[in-house]
């Protein structure tokens, strides 16, 4: 089943003119169990269909009343269970009931529309390895959801309620099934003017889109799942970047602590804090030789057993993995992520003889480049160039270079981003991109790859002051399946050799010699084959740029939720609590095939989608004239674009300033998901008109002057670009 096929499906049920439930061929078509038992408050039909292997589902569609008198729509809670005008005494409608008292159904029961509820019925007993795993699977379902009911609780028994397939007509058994079942879904509602035929084929479009999204991610385990602990060194900078790992914590059972220092807004033992993690642990958190014994403390002085000890935050990988050594817990080798957070020994993974060099000034280059002065002195720049710190992140101070005396300025701009030294690499130039891997004792669970489209720096005009800083990314890619395979196994295997066997990790990479590259064709720029490349020819190779030993960032790893059913946020407290056993069962992508293609390096993305990063357009002071959030302010100006976009993440408010570049990288506003369920051109061609679209008032001052940090105490992945 292609997924691009529903749009057009739901455009027809809700907008088509077609015959109304009163058509006695439509019904003849169907052949329901239309005819109104004596029990039944309104018209209903049920059905219980084997899903897949590890779930039946019973779809249950309720008809408006055959009465025209409006007060016998109402519900029996609010006429006593006496019947409407014309209808005489009647007894409560159980199944209705059943809804109601779990918050579902309407208070009015309209006259003019049909009710459509699935309820989700696992096959086997188990326990429950996500309390809002319904929600993580039907995220951006392509037919409207009004409510979804889950209300198993993390890591309970459930027990299996097995029913017998085929229709229903019992309400004391649907009843009972409401009561039993894992969740249940109300669909919005559909007119009466959708003849049966067209509701069948929607009952069937509802019935394949599930099984594409469930068929393959147990909600269950077979064993009892133990409670445990994790520590997250360094809390989330603010709600938005906090919020998915929060809520994932609280939806696993996990018991979250933080760490961090004094006056972290998660400090406070307020009511709402508590709802997002179990205790705060007031630690000075300064970068010194004494700050893994403070943590080590900190988590040994904590009454409660610590099971697990994770960080978000860059600086702190090496410090939280000796942590991890220290107490025994899961964790990857030290080396690897001392090797990981420093670029040049990183790149010596794959070094290209005399183009690779450190320094730790101009004078150093100097030095460097003067023939037989050390023993760097095989090094030959072989323009363009590529130079940033050892230490860095979010494209900072990175230059690309073509000649010696920009050599020099992007070393100078470099060192003096955070103290540390300067790499000198190659600049590798083919389509870039993102791999993110879900890995277990060395096996690929889950990876991913999105294109990154040129940058600035990529231009053939580039000079040192542009920026790498990117401007959208795609999800999935358009790189052909082999190359996507040479990427995946040669990242894989420098990850593995490092010691990186189990987590989460987010690599950037570039795929030199592709046999695509970007081009413009009818205004669309996009990765297509090259004119000059056939079929006999080979040689792609994939060259690593850095190893980000943590989830993607909080702007991809929510974009990459949505698109896959993968939470990488989830999967990476998992690692770190040593629980194989779900981290496994949580890295099942769906398993819709786009456009028909059966290519598997296409397989588990439910739409196309383009994350599209919003850069200040000048620097100044945010101002909102309108009232609106710039996101929900697009929305609502541009409603046809509005339900293509599934988030919209304002990272500003009145009154913050920006500047246009924060540390040698652009200043970000906002950043949207924009999908579509037509094709990967189509996403990048409304995330385009998003772009164009978004406004933002910046009031300019008077002078602005730039000033560059000497350095920080947290790197957060996800900062926002606002003051």
């Amino acid at each position: 089943m292609a997924v691009g096929a529903f749009p057009s499906e739901r455009a027809t049920l809700a907008h088509k003119p077609t015959s109304s439930f009163s058509s006695t061929s439509a019904s003849a078509r169907v052949q329901w169990p239309l005819s109104r038992p004596s029990n039944l408050y309104r018209p209903l039909f049920g059905e219980i269909i084997s899903l897949c292997e590890l779930y039946s589902i019973a779809n249950v569609v309720v008809f408006p009343s055959s009465s025209s008198t409006q007060s016998s729509y109402q519900p029996y809670s609010q006429q006593n269970g006496a019947g409407g005008a014309g209808h005489g005494s009647a007894p409560p409608s159980p199944f209705i009931e059943a809804l109601q008292n779990i918050g579902l159904g309407s208070p009015s029961w309209s006259a003019s529309a049909i009710s459509v509820f699935t309820l989700i019925l696992p096959s086997a007993d188990g326990y429950v390895t996500r309390s809002d795993f319904l929600k993580l699977r039907l995220q951006d379902f392509p037919y409207k959801i009004l409510r979804t009911f889950e209300p198993l609780r993390p890591l309970q028994k459930y027990s299996a309620a097995r029913p017998s397939y085929g229709p229903v007509t019992s309400e004391y058994d649907l009843a009972t099934l409401v009561e039993s079942a894992a969740g249940v879904v109300q669909w919005e509602d559909l007119p009466t003017s959708v003849s049966f035929v067209d509701l069948e084929v929607y009952r069937t479009r509802l019935t394949e889109e599930l099984r594409d999204r469930l068929h393959n991610a147990p909600w269950l385990s077979s064993t009892p799942i133990a409670r445990k602990r994790v520590a997250l060194v360094r809390g989330r900078p603010n709600i938005t970047a906090g919020g998915p790992v929060y809520r994932a914590a609280t939806a696993l059972g996990l018991d979250l602590v933080i760490v961090d220092e004094e006056g972290h807004w998660l400090q406070a033992d307020t009511e709402e804090n508590k709802m997002h993690r179990e205790a705060f642990l007031v630690t000075d958190m300064t970068e010194d030789a004494g700050v893994v014994d403070r943590i080590i403390q900190s988590l040994v002085n904590y009454p409660l057993p610590i099971h697990g000890v994770f960080t978000l935050s860059d600086n702190f990988f090496v410090a939280v993995a000796q942590v991890a050594e220290a107490l025994g817990l899961p964790a990857s080798p030290v080396s690897a992520f001392e090797t990981s957070v420093d670029k040049y020994r990183s790149r010596l993974l794959q070094n290209v003889p005399g183009q690779t060099a450190r320094v730790s000034s101009v004078r150093e280059l100097e030095s460097l480049l003067s023939t037989g002065s050390n023993q760097q002195a095989a090094f030959t720049p072989r323009f363009p160039l590529i130079v940033k710190p050892t230490k860095g992140w979010s494209s900072e101070c990175v230059s690309k270079v073509n000649n010696l005396t920009d050599l020099a300025t992007a070393v100078q701009k470099a060192t003096s981003r955070h103290g540390s030294a300067a790499v000198i690499e190659p600049f590798f130039d083919g389509p870039e991109m993102d791999v993110n891997f879900v890995l277990l004792d060395g096996e690929i669970l889950f990876s991913e790859i999105a294109d990154e489209p040129p940058c600035d720096a990529d231009s053939n005009s580039a000079t040192v002051h542009s920026t790498f800083s990117p401007e959208a990314l795609t999800l999935p890619s358009a790189l052909p399946a082999e190359e996507q395979d040479i990427a995946k196994s040669t990242l894989r295997d420098i990850l593995v050799n490092l010691g990186f066997c189990t987590g989460v990790f987010h690599v950037e990479a570039r795929m030199v010699n592709s046999s695509f590259e970007y081009r413009n064709q009818d205004g669309v720029v996009d990765l297509v084959r090259k004119h000059t490349h056939s079929l006999l020819d080979s040689g792609a190779e994939c060259k690593l740029i850095e190893i980000n030993a943590r989830p993607p960032g909080y702007r991809v790893t929510v974009p990459t939720r949505h698109t896959y059913g993968v939470d990488y946020f989830a999967a990476h407290m998992l690692a770190a609590a040593g629980d194989k056993n779900r981290l496994r069962l949580t890295t099942r992508p769906y398993s819709h095939v786009l456009g028909g293609n059966i290519n598997d390096s296409e397989r588990g993305a439910q739409y196309w989608s383009r994350l599209v990063y919003i850069p200040a357009p000048a620097a100044g002071t945010v101002q909102w004239p309108s009232k609106l959030a710039p996101c929900e302010e697009l929305q609502r100006r541009k409603p046809d674009l509005a339900d293509k976009i599934v988030l919209g993440v304002d990272y500003c408010v009145p009154g913050d300033k920006v500047e246009l570049y924060t540390d040698g990288a652009r200043t970000y506003v906002a950043h949207l998901l924009v999908v579509s369920r037509e094709s990967r051109r189509d996403a990048i061609r409304l995330g385009e008109e998003v772009q164009k679209a978004f406004a933002i008032d910046i009031e300019a001052p008077i002078t602005i002057k730039a000033e560059v940090s000497d350095g920080e105490t947290d790197v957060d992945p996800d900062a926002e670009g606002c003051e």
